[in-house]
């Protein structure tokens, strides 16, 4: 059985002071609760921890080496509750984030240096990578946080929806589009959609099928990035999610799609079954009011 905050703050006070009675009135209790938790103490140890005499009360050679051992306890737990209100009040502490590319080099920066700005004492880390790898840093707790396009169904993983956008007709600024095409306007243009293993290939899919129309690219990529700069060359319209406007260059146009309008989300992923910490729930809800600048949920 250990011994309780409450029996070591009094001996320490009667070390202190020297006396039964000054301890009691420092620490506002009655003399016979402060002797009495003393004796407690003393019978817990199977120590003597004073001699009393009818002046003083002197602590013995185990009450001595007793009290050095518990102020440099009572220094750790300090130490361990100041950490703990500092990690709460994100004065100190670490986010570990995980991105698709292309959100990493446009978007991101601008919000991971805001949200350091105002909270310097939180270290940040950014990992880009595929949505697989994402997934796999969230399960495994190498990541604090992942954000993307994630296929429904994932299991081991909770999720927040920060993004709700329209898809988008990307191309080169010459191309003769309307404001707003029908996903049947693109019937006679060349297609440049991202590959089949991306997560952003079924929206792409669904707004040509209820067209009525095969989706049959002209040109299959990984990256949104090079989506962009083969429809910024004039080789075809790119189907994007509406964020890519944050990296659009000079020359391009970006016409959000409809008849129909197929929304697609982007999400924010935690491991399922634990709670965020102070620095990753901030950063949540700064990056959710960042990105919804972009384009409301709707």
């Amino acid at each position: 059985m250990r011994p309780s905050l409450r029996q070591i703050e009094i001996f320490l006070a009667v070390a202190e002071t020297g006396s039964f009675s000054a301890a009691a009135v420092r620490l506002g209790m009655a003399q016979p609760g402060v002797s009495q938790a003393i004796r407690d103490l003393e019978t817990l140890l199977t120590l003597r921890l004073f001699d009393r005499t009818t002046r003083r009360v002197l602590l013995t050679e185990a009450g001595a080496a007793f009290r050095a051992d518990a102020l440099e306890s009572l220094a750790a737990l300090d130490r361990a509750v100041a950490g703990a209100r500092d990690r709460a009040a994100l004065r100190h502490g670490s986010l570990r984030l995980a991105a698709p590319p292309f959100l990493a080099a446009t978007v991101l920066p601008r919000i991971l240096a805001a949200f350091g700005a105002a909270h310097p004492g939180i270290a940040l880390r950014l990992t880009d990578g595929t949505t697989g790898r994402i997934l796999d840093m969230v399960r495994g707790g190498q990541a604090d946080l992942g954000l993307g396009t994630f296929p429904p169904g994932e299991t081991e993983v909770s999720r927040r929806t920060v993004l709700r956008d329209e898809m988008l007709a990307v191309a080169a600024a010459d191309t003769t589009l309307p404001d707003r095409p029908r996903w049947a306007d693109l019937a006679d243009h060349p297609i440049i959609a991202l590959s089949p293993s991306s997560a952003l290939r079924l929206p792409a899919e669904l707004g040509f099928d209820a067209a009525g129309l095969t989706l049959r690219p002209a040109f299959e990529v990984e990256q949104i990035a090079t989506a962009l700069a083969l429809a910024a060359a004039g080789l075809g319209i790119a189907v994007l999610p509406g964020y890519v406007r944050a990296g659009l260059t000079p020359g391009v146009i970006a016409r959000p799609l409809g008849a129909p309008v197929i929304h697609r989300e982007l999400a924010l992923i935690h491991a399922a079954g634990r709670s965020l910490g102070a620095p990753a729930q901030a950063f949540a809800d700064h990056l959710t009011q960042s990105l919804r600048r972009l384009a409301p949920v709707s």
